[in-house]
């Protein structure tokens, strides 16, 4: 396959990457005018039964499954004689580019996990157990999306094919011991590479050490793992019971369905205290970080000023902090340093829709409308129901003056 190449209904404009098993490109699709990814089986195996029963399962396990969080299929078969999957083109950065980038806090970690399990979730109710997760084939959206990629190995109730070299499918760094071990799989494998992923998320380090499947697998059987917040005192603790059970060396041991996970998840994302990053090195700061917001509350703005700024000598690093050093100097009309602080929240918390949506309130406040709406359509990118960014941007059109998109204009008389 090369650029230039017509595939169907596709016109190839550029390789991607290969694998061990056939090349990568992007394509251009005539027929829905978008961008699409082509995986094509190199040319050597078009005739191998083995190496196509694969490919054609691949192209089978993506078309089964339907989920926003889950690259979305588009069209598979034999063109001439190259066999082809096309999928939806995702722009944007793998998951372990982007925590190299940018460090996860512990509310954008768990905001950026539940997804992922929810797309596992959705892949095990359709009877497919992926068996190569891992933060390389977790892709996150320029818009900030989470999408799950790569099936290639993944296995089905009907599995014909459990291997075309003999070896362990999937990357021994991510897979639970029964899969390193060559023993026989459920969902609960997944949920312990889920488990490892989660914990790299939170620590920037992976839970396991070693070079090769043998030291990998020894040190599962052998080593406990250290608690999350051991290596990060950012996290807090009651994440730590979360990965650890995700982490048991036995399945019974594990949470028992995706379900069980997301539900535990959702406990923690209701409690706010748990992930926010509110949590104080010390009584005295976390004293301080209360009269903080106290005093914003009841709009004594240069004392809550005060108080962040002591606080923010211990925590520079919590976009909370920021945030509210933010909304402090909007309050008092010091325009300059109000944007800075929003914009390291943001930054800070890996973009998280709650401090954009800060920043967008105060941009509106200083009448900087143009600047606001751009902030509110970045939220409504990433859901496109949030009512508070809807509400704002029908706001802004008032502010400026603009019809709205749904008023009909009044017949003449």
């Amino acid at each position: 396959m090369n650029v230039h190449d017509r595939l169907r209904t596709f016109l190839i404009l550029d390789e991607l990457g290969a694998g061990g098993m056939g090349g990568v490109f992007i394509g251009y699709d005539f027929k829905t005018h978008q961008l699409v990814a082509v995986k094509t089986l190199f040319q050597e195996f078009s005739k191998d039964e083995a190496y196509i029963k694969r490919f054609q399962r691949e192209a089978n396990v993506y078309r089964s499954l339907e989920h926003p969080h889950i690259v979305e299929y588009v069209d598979s078969g034999l063109e001439n004689t190259t066999y082809f999957i096309a999928l939806e083109f995702v722009a944007g950065k793998p998951l372990d580019v982007v925590l190299k980038e940018t460090p996860f806090t512990p509310k954008k970690a768990l905001d950026t996990f539940v997804p992922l399990v929810e797309a596992i979730d959705h892949a095990h109710s359709r009877s497919v157990i992926h068996r190569d997760l891992k933060p390389q084939n977790v892709v996150i959206s320029d818009n900030g999306v989470v999408k799950l990629l790569d099936f290639g190995v993944a296995q089905a109730d009907d599995d014909i094919l459990k291997t075309v070299t003999g070896s362990i499918l999937g990357t021994f760094f991510y897979s639970s011991p029964e899969q390193n071990q060559g023993k026989k799989i459920d969902n609960r494998s997944d949920l312990y590479s889920l488990g490892l992923v989660f914990y790299e998320m939170l620590t920037g380090k992976r839970a396991l050490e070693g070079n090769d499947l043998l030291q990998v697998t020894m040190a599962q059987m052998k080593s406990k793992f250290k608690p999350p917040s051991a290596l990060n005192d950012k996290v807090p603790t009651a994440f730590d019971e979360v990965i650890l059970k995700l982490m048991q060396k036995k399945p019974d041991d594990r949470y028992q369905t995706a379900g069980d996970l997301l539900d535990a998840l959702r406990g923690l994302q209701t409690n706010p205290s748990a992930y926010t990053g509110e949590s104080m090195d010390s009584e005295e700061t976390k004293i301080l970080w209360t009269q903080a917001k106290d005093a914003f509350k009841i709009k004594d703005y240069d004392r809550s000023l005060q108080f962040t700024l002591e606080v923010m000598k211990k925590r520079e690093d919590s976009p909370d902090v920021h945030c509210l050093l933010g909304k402090n100097y909007a309050a008092k009309e010091v325009t300059q340093k109000a944007l800075e602080h929003f914009k390291k929240s943001i930054q800070l918390s890996g973009g998280d829709n709650q401090y954009v949506l800060y920043y967008g309130i105060s941009l509106y406040e200083m009448k900087m409308f143009d600047a606001a709406r751009m902030e509110f359509k970045k939220i409504l990118q990433k859901d496109p129901m949030n009512p508070y960014a809807t509400r704002f941007i029908h706001l802004i059109r008032a502010a400026l003056g603009e019809v709205s998109a749904n008023r009909r204009p009044t017949p003449k008389k």
